[in-house]
């Protein structure tokens, strides 16, 4: 008897079974083949998201699936074609600035294309830089958005104000767990019934605000992201851990079993939930490793967290809409109460983006 992979639970426990030993290998290969210390590891991982919401997201699957339309295919092609241009990336800092990666900006690069992905992507749904109706239309909507989240806004924030001598900006990423309790658990709700590119706007303000409760919080509880040492790579772990258990929770598993629940219920008890699970595993990570090697945990829920968001990817092997694809009234969550009532929608639910409208 073969297993569905398109239902829950068995998709989120399969997903994340088989992210653990590819969050090992990438552990391998990135700390233990090329050598680099747990920092420059980390910094790898950051590049890889950089790219992430470019490849595995605002492409749809391009260019792979002018190839096949196999998921595992297709994803591996994409995979490999990131991670290329995440090598090619590091060697052209790397050339251009004379040093070693790691001693660039090209963290701050990274981290800053990020937010950059999410904005448009994320929280205006692909219709910042593009009319909807041309949302899906490739290579043009990839491209486009590669422009925007790769060059513009990390460049104009960060490099031109450091050719002309002034510090750059840039944005850290601890903000981007806030972004799944918004845009995931609550699913953008109440600002979900406002059109964009209002919507949108509400989305970044939320998220700014939750962002400073959260480093409030993680001050108070004397874990400051923004120290140095074991307070802030305490403060990265629970970040990390946060966001790993959210990617579980929301990208592979769907918010099952929750998913049928209304808002705000879905978005109180996801937030809960997820919170309780950080908490436990954060409690047995610290206590389980000693200060000397903090930095190694930070790197190893990095690796998972790229593992995680590899097979989670709409280009990649898109485990997230797994499912939604043939049922998008009950689709991954389960039977789902539309499905078990009435007939699916004439039209899938599914934004350009791979985000869930209705579910």
């Amino acid at each position: 008897m073969s297993l569905d992979l398109s239902r829950q639970p068995v998709k989120g426990i399969f997903f994340t079974a088989i992210s653990l030993p590819a969050a090992l290998g990438i552990w391998l290969l990135v700390h233990g083949l090329f050598g680099l210390d747990y920092a420059a590891s980390s910094l790898v991982i950051t590049i890889c998201f950089s790219f992430f919401w470019q490849i595995a997201w605002s492409f749809g699957g391009w260019p792979a699936n002018l190839v096949t339309e196999n998921r595992w295919l297709r994803g591996s092609l994409n995979w490999i074609l990131l991670m290329a241009l995440v090598l090619l990336t590091i060697g052209c800092w790397h050339w251009y600035y004379g040093e070693p990666f790691q001693d660039t900006d090209i963290g701050l690069w990274g981290s800053t294309a990020i937010v950059a992905g999410v904005i448009s992507l994320f929280f205006f749904g692909n219709t910042l830089l593009l009319p909807a109706e041309m949302g899906e239309k490739q290579p043009l909507s990839g491209f486009v958005n590669a422009l925007w989240g790769l060059f513009l806004l990390p460049f104009g924030l960060l490099l031109l104000p450091s050719m002309a001598g002034n510090e750059g900006l840039y944005i850290p990423w601890i903000w981007f767990p806030i972004t799944l309790v918004v845009m995931g658990y609550f699913g953008g709700w109440p600002f979900d019934a406002i059109p964009q590119p209002r919507a949108g706007i509400a989305y970044i303000a939320v998220v700014f605000a939750g962002t400073l409760a959260f480093l409030a919080v993680l001050k108070v509880a004397g874990t400051d992201f923004f120290t140095e040492g074991a307070s802030a790579e305490k403060a990265a772990i629970f970040g990390a851990t946060w966001t790993n258990v959210g990617f579980v929770y929301a990208w592979l598993f769907n918010q099952y079993p929750l998913g049928d629940l209304p808002q705000p219920l879905k978005g109180l008890a996801g937030t809960g939930l997820t919170l309780a699970v950080t908490g436990v595993v954060y409690a047995v990570l610290v206590s389980s490793f000693g200060t000397a090697d903090l930095a190694g945990v930070v790197f190893g829920e990095f690796a998972l967290m790229w593992a995680l968001v590899s097979f989670a990817g709409i280009g990649l092997f898109d485990a997230f809409s797994w499912g939604y694809e043939e049922d998008p009234g009950g689709a991954g969550i389960g039977l789902g109460r539309r499905h078990r009532t009435e007939s699916p929608p004439a039209t899938q639910p599914i934004t350009s983006t791979g985000g869930i409208t209705d579910v």
